[in-house]
């Protein structure tokens, strides 16, 4: 039975070109879902197996002499692309070098950002792994300073909404529904981070997109990984770092969206799909000169015995 997702309920369909396959079994060892069979030195398509064929097109990638191709499942003749050589590779040294230049950008200048590099970054960003294909995760592209800003007055009146009823005495009241961790952080950061940024917007500041040129807001079915969305987002993010622009993820805009079907239904988010986080992107208006050490909150072995690198970081 072909596995259902948000965007279908087809299986896919593997088709082996007899005249050029070599029987090497490369191609069977890489499915997943046992669709392909190695019998009596002859590559089997089975389309009866239990999960179906998922599309992921990695028999035909994996294929020495081309003779696999697989339809269906969101899939297009010219999907397979060449694999860039190895010598394109970036190296540990750059892919670091990449990372540890990548600051939050909260300032930017009035330079737009172009329609080309949108475009590019949102390409870099299909090659995130996004669960069982076709992908699941949405984009929606807020191209300009002006529908930014329509989106972030959009998020600030949802906020306005919702400080009416986030008051101290009633939170105290929902503490032993929320959780502790929960009303900590009600109280300590979420609330008082709302009362700051609805201030600052009528004050004519905007602090919860930063007047930003440009945002991405990624959203996913209910058939995806939870997941799916944000590291598209971080894809995303790393991307448009390459292409010299700077970068920040909100989490805040996602479940203002996400909480109000109006908002849903006009930047065009599907219903039923799940907001996730918003990337922000511009040309940075400052440099920094320095970069910022950061460790996890803890590093262990599978034992549950402090790690090497947990002792090396401290």
């Amino acid at each position: 039975m072909p596995i259902k997702t948000g965007t279908t309920a087809e299986a896919g369909i593997p088709t082996i070109d007899r005249d050029t396959c070599i029987a090497c079994g490369r191609c069977v060892s890489v499915c997943s879902s046992e669709t392909l069979l190695l019998e009596d030195g002859r590559v089997l398509v089975d389309y009866e197996s239990s999960l179906g064929c998922v599309g992921c097109a990695q028999c035909a990638a994996v294929c020495p002499t081309n003779s696999i191709t697989v339809t269906g499942r969101g899939l297009r003749p010219d999907d397979l692309l060449p694999v860039p050589p190895a010598c394109e590779r970036a190296t540990a040294e750059h892919l670091d070098a990449l990372l540890l230049r990548r600051r939050s950008v909260r300032c930017f200048t009035g330079e737009p950002v172009s329609t080309a590099d949108i475009d590019r970054v949102l390409t870099m960003a299909t090659r995130a792994p996004m669960g069982l294909p076709p992908s699941d995760v949405g984009v929606v592209v807020f191209q300009g300073r002006e529908r930014v800003q329509e989106l972030a007055e959009d998020c600030v009146r949802v906020m306005e909404g919702w400080l009416k009823w986030a008051r101290p005495p009633l939170l105290k009241l929902a503490r032993p529904f929320i959780g502790k961790a929960f009303y900590e952080s009600a109280t300590t950061f979420m609330v008082p981070a709302l009362r700051l940024i609805v201030e600052k917007r009528r004050a004519g500041e905007d602090w919860l997109l930063y007047d930003a040129p440009a945002a991405l807001l990624f959203h996913l079915s209910p058939y995806a990984d939870p997941a799916d969305s944000t590291i598209a987002a971080t894809y995303a993010m790393l991307a448009a770092e390459s292409l010299g622009l700077g970068t920040c993820m909100i989490g805040t805009v996602g479940y203002l969206v996400g909480y109000t079907k109006a908002l849903k239904a006009k930047y065009g988010v599907p219903v039923a799909n799940k907001p996730g986080l918003i990337l922000l992107l511009g040309h940075p208006a400052v440099e920094y000169q320095r970069a910022l050490r950061r460790r996890f909150a803890s590093v262990t072995d599978s034992h549950n015995r402090e790690h090497p690198h947990a002792i090396q970081a401290t």
